[in-house]
């Protein structure tokens, strides 16, 4: 019995994975943006490629995402290949999604699209329901794979150094029964994350773990 959560609670109260496209106009650039793969396994790598642009230069940055020390990743500068910029992104350290931006320089302003975004996801993780709320998810989750019942949920915030967008994540500690086992004593707790697919989007499950 994980204890951790509960004493927390106590102390407080499918997209294909050959490639993803996106164009835009922000900043009055119509840039094209590929990843690959389209979503990200974790400590996987990840190509940008950026066409439709002419420009001197380009860098690009997955906002919040860091390195599996930690370590927040930088603005990164593209090459120029047959046309089209590109790169390859060092392997994220933390499961979730991060909006991309791109800028020319550091002395010109970012922009990004609506869709573009840095998805790193287990196995299926897109394909699993969808809930206007996120507290949904945490139900589904204790219905559905412990197949308990849920006893408590609070929202917890990101530990520290974790520069995830709380836009797009929320964290939750949770305390349930096991099916067959009513009596508090026997209680089990974790924390569920949850993310939705883009700004507005609904939420899904994003991972289970016994510490934040």
């Amino acid at each position: 019995m994980n204890r951790l959560p509960l004493l927390a609670l106590a102390a407080a109260a499918g997209i294909p994975l050959a490639g993803y496209a996106h164009s835009s106009m922000a900043g009055g650039h119509g840039a094209r943006l590929v990843l690959r793969p389209a979503v990200t396994r974790l400590r996987e790598r990840t190509s940008v490629t950026v066409s439709g642009v002419h420009v001197a230069s380009m860098q690009v940055l997955p906002v919040g995402a860091s390195d599996a020390s930690g370590n927040a990743f930088r603005w990164q500068s593209l090459r120029m290949v047959d046309g089209a910029w590109v790169t390859t992104l060092p392997p994220p350290g933390r499961r979730g999604i991060y909006a991309l931006r791109l800028r020319v320089s550091s002395r010109t302003p970012s922009f990004r699209s609506p869709g573009w975004f840095l998805r790193v996801f287990a196995p299926h993780t897109l394909s699993r329901p969808s809930f206007a709320d996120p507290i949904g998810v945490v139900r589904w989750w204790v219905r559905n794979v412990p197949h308990g019942t849920l006893d408590a949920v609070k929202r917890w915030s990101l530990p520290r150094g974790d520069r995830r967008d709380t836009k797009l994540q929320h964290l939750f500690v949770i305390a349930y029964s096991p099916p067959g086992h009513p009596d508090p004593d026997d209680e089990e707790g974790t924390f569920i994350t949850t993310f939705r697919d883009g700004y507005g989007a609904r939420w899904q499950f994003l991972e289970a773990k016994l510490l934040p």
